[in-house]
């Protein structure tokens, strides 16, 4: 017996115009303000002597660890989200909640009000930025789970066609670029200005993060349509519902693919400013590198789009990867290539045709720092980078699709217990691959404290770094590859299984012949 069965059509919808896409993805641009910071700069601000000054092993413990608080609130969220009966929806409540505690978070974290300093309790001898670390981050990823599970089952929500998910999740992550593109700059502007801090540049992130945040989510709350769903008299208790999660194959190896996917993210990441700081003598450009790293990201997400339309999502992110290793293995070039095959590359040399006062100031700048290795690494970069913005937002794409090998199976729609089992999964792989990359580093010898041009590295630390940071990554992306090779969910597939989901009753298991396998 079906207690409530509210229009689901497709037919019923029409295409979403580009105020309800910009409206709904405008969360993502706030979001990267700080999320680039979280990713890249946490490790660098916590462990750099201009930072907190803790050890950079100690910081990935901690990291890692705070990550496995989500294996509770993930699926927990995930399941209230799809149960949630509401006369504002099942997604928007949750992001209304989770957005103050999540701008709580980030403002606690990297503006903290107090200082830490080494104490004694029942005989252990510690620094208190330690425990103050664990405790943010993991307020932090509370409200990132209460907020952002539901809003991306609501962008999964918006639309069943296979190629305008894909186009929900191009806004997104063009959204979040852009997001990305400003924090990466500003880093570079404060230091210019004459900050000398990696704090003071996340005090002004987090300082307009907090202002357009609200601004921005209570636009997309009341413009983004929330569209009333299917709900079936019999309520699926959490641990079944889990176990009908995992029962989805494609799912199951779509969770798999990125598992080695945000791993490889993970481990780039964490170890980005080293690189930069230690082996590009660069610190202080840090952000020069990431802004046309980003442009990248924009400029070629509707090359991935079109390409997803022309050959599927799962061959576009194979397409995507692939690009990806193949630039990453020039980059250990760095460390180990003769210094003057990037002489001639030196932003002196390329500026020699200033007149000499002009050249000289050009000079004293960038003096100590090798520019060539600089300009090197920027071009790889731009290249390399021309594929992230489909490895953000074909996955999500392709998880939204999956949704409905469930909804053939259950009869509704229980996108949040997906998308939490995809986020719980893709935060622990994220964090161990903060753990394996920074501990790696430690183990080889790289010492994050030491100074870049009076260094204690060895060249042997230096070079495992620069493949911590590059190759090894790229291998993690590389193995998901015979997976995404095999995933059945093609376009043709999907409009199979929701023809099969239109013409069954609720709650039914199939139609017309359609597996729930794919």
């Amino acid at each position: 017996m079906v207690e409530q069965i509210l229009e689901d059509d497709k037919s019923a919808r029409k295409p979403l115009s580009k105020l309800v896409l910009a409206s709904y993805s405008a969360p993502a641009t706030p979001l990267a303000l700080v999320g680039l910071p979280m990713a890249v700069y946490l490790p660098a601000i916590y462990a750099d002597p201009d930072g907190f000054g803790l050890a950079l092993g100690m910081v990935g413990i901690i990291l890692t660890l705070s990550r496995f608080t989500d294996v509770i609130t993930d699926p927990i969220i995930g399941f209230l989200s799809d149960r949630l009966k509401s006369r504002w929806g099942r997604r928007k409540p949750f992001v209304l909640v989770g957005t103050p505690i999540y701008a709580a978070g980030i403002w606690l974290l990297f503006v903290p009000p107090v200082d830490f300093s080494e104490v004694i309790w029942m005989g252990f001898e510690f620094n208190t930025g330690y425990p103050y670390l664990f405790c943010m981050v993991a307020l932090t990823y509370l409200g990132s789970t209460i907020k952002d599970l539901p809003y991306m089952a609501w962008g999964a929500e918006l639309s069943r066609n296979y190629n305008e998910r894909t186009l929900v999740t191009s806004w997104r992550e063009g959204f979040a670029v852009a997001g990305a593109l400003i924090s990466a700059f500003t880093p570079a502007l404060i230091l210019f200005a004459g900050y000398t801090k990696p704090t003071d540049a996340v005090y002004f992130l987090a300082v307009a993060m907090c202002i357009i945040m609200p601004i921005v989510v209570l636009n997309a709350l009341l413009v983004v349509p929330e569209y009333p769903v299917v709900i079936t008299a019999k309520k699926i208790p959490l641990r079944d519902s889990l176990k009908l999660v995992f029962a989805n194959k494609p799912y199951v190896m779509l969770v798999v693919i990125f598992v080695f996917s945000t791993t490889g993210a993970a481990m780039t990441n964490s170890l980005s400013f080293f690189f930069v700081k230690h082996l590009l003598l660069a610190g202080d450009l840090y952000g020069l590198y990431l802004a046309p790293y980003f442009v990248s990201q924009i400029a070629a997400i509707p090359i991935w789009f079109a390409l997803s339309r022309r050959i599927g999502k799962h061959r576009a992110t194979m397409a995507a990867i692939g690009w990806y290793a193949f630039w990453s293995c020039f980059i250990p070039l760095i460390a180990i290539a003769p210094a003057a095959w990037f002489t001639s590359f030196g932003i002196p040399e390329m500026l020699s045709f200033l007149p000499d006062q002009q050249h000289q100031t050009v000079v004293d700048r960038f003096a100590g720092m090798d520019t060539g290795k600089f300009l090197f690494f920027v071009l790889i970069m731009c290249l390399k980078g021309s594929a992230i913005g489909a490895l953000a937002a074909l996955p999500a794409a392709m998880a939204a699709d999956v949704v409905d090998v469930d909804t053939l199976t259950t009869g509704e729609q229980r996108a949040g217990a997906y998308f939490s089992i995809w986020s719980m999964t893709r935060k622990a792989s994220y964090a161990v691959g903060i753990t394996v990359g920074t501990g790696s580093a430690v183990f080889f010898g790289f010492d994050s404290l030491a100074d870049p041009l009076d260094t204690t590295n060895t060249t042997q630390s230096l070079v495992m770094l620069a493949c911590l940071y590059s190759v090894i990554p790229a291998m993690f992306k590389f193995a998901a590859m015979p997976l995404l090779w095999k995933y059945p969910l093609t376009e043709e597939k999907l409009a199979e299984i929701q023809a099969g989901i239109s013409q069954s009753q609720p709650g039914s298991s199939s139609s017309n012949g359609v597996s729930a396998d794919a």
